[in-house]
């Protein structure tokens, strides 16, 4: 694909397929319920799985030892379950909706493979804020296979990504229009969706109380300056202004920084953790 083709497809793409606030606050909605669900999904049970595949490939020695979570390695509770589906799974997924709305217009051009895309962006900008990638984490050393572990950090960053865009998908062909009272239902939720997440997000970029490390400080403003072009798009397409030339400059200036600093800091975690 050429550099003008990618151009034009990404500016196409910021052409967001609403006309009005009310289509806005229905496509925000239709990212928060895929994210939710993505959320108990992927970064609930899915974590969970993670952990349980982890523990049962740890020597015996790491069998009964207490992870930094609070966990027991090769125990596994209801409780700690639930707690781990519903508490990680909902505060994962408010924050993968959010990023999602971010990304979204600016990973147009890879097509098919936009999931993909998107998990490895919250690989990028994600594994290095949270501890799930902290090489100071104690639990890499009571667990061991630090291969296997990494790998399925990976994997479960780049599902959330599949899962999050095909679900998107699914709820927006399928949540009904809002005729009337049905629009300010979708403007309450979007408003506290937008709310949840605004507070939800930069603690999780920008304070350090969220990983116990040095957030990606550079990483963390491009993903604000991506948020940035994604604002001017939706007010492009509700106003049906023309400052395409400025959104794409944002755009893909945020989303190519963060990937590109969060995947240095990300890799080099990784590679510490190998190491």
């Amino acid at each position: 694909m050429t550099l003008s083709r990618m151009t034009t497809t990404v500016r196409d793409a910021a052409i967001s397929p609403f006309g009005s606030l009310f289509g806005l606050a229905r496509h925000i909605v239709a990212a928060g319920l895929a994210g939710l669900v993505t959320g108990l999904l992927v970064g609930g049970v899915g974590g969970r799985l993670f952990m349980r595949i982890a523990g049962a490939a740890a020597a015996d020695t790491a069998q009964g030892r207490t992870t930094e979570a609070g966990f027991t390695v090769g125990q596994i509770t209801a409780g700690g379950s639930l707690g781990l589906i519903m508490f990680v799974g909902t505060f994962v997924g408010i924050t993968g909706a959010v990023l999602y709305l971010v990304f979204r217009p600016w990973l147009a051009w890879t097509g098919r493979w936009r999931g993909v895309a998107y998990g490895l962006m919250l690989f990028a900008v994600g594994s290095a804020t949270s501890d799930v990638m902290n090489p100071d984490n104690i639990d890499f050393r009571i667990l061991g296979n630090q291969a296997l572990v990494v790998a399925m950090i990976v994997a479960l960053f780049v599902a959330f990504g599949l899962v999050m865009d095909w679900l998107f998908g699914v709820v927006d062909r399928r949540l009904p229009a809002g005729e009337g009272s049905g629009r300010w239902a979708y403007t309450l939720l979007a408003l506290a969706g937008v709310g949840a997440g605004g507070l939800a997000t930069p603690f999780l970029l920008f304070n350090r109380e969220a990983c116990d490390c040095d957030p990606p400080i550079i990483a963390s403003t491009f993903v604000v300056i991506a948020a940035v072009g994604t604002a001017i798009s939706w007010w492009n397409t509700v106003h049906r202004s023309r400052l395409w030339t400025v959104t794409v400059v944002f755009g893909l200036t945020g989303v190519t920084g963060a990937a590109v600093f969060g995947l240095i800091r990300a890799v080099s975690d990784a590679v510490e953790i190998l190491g």
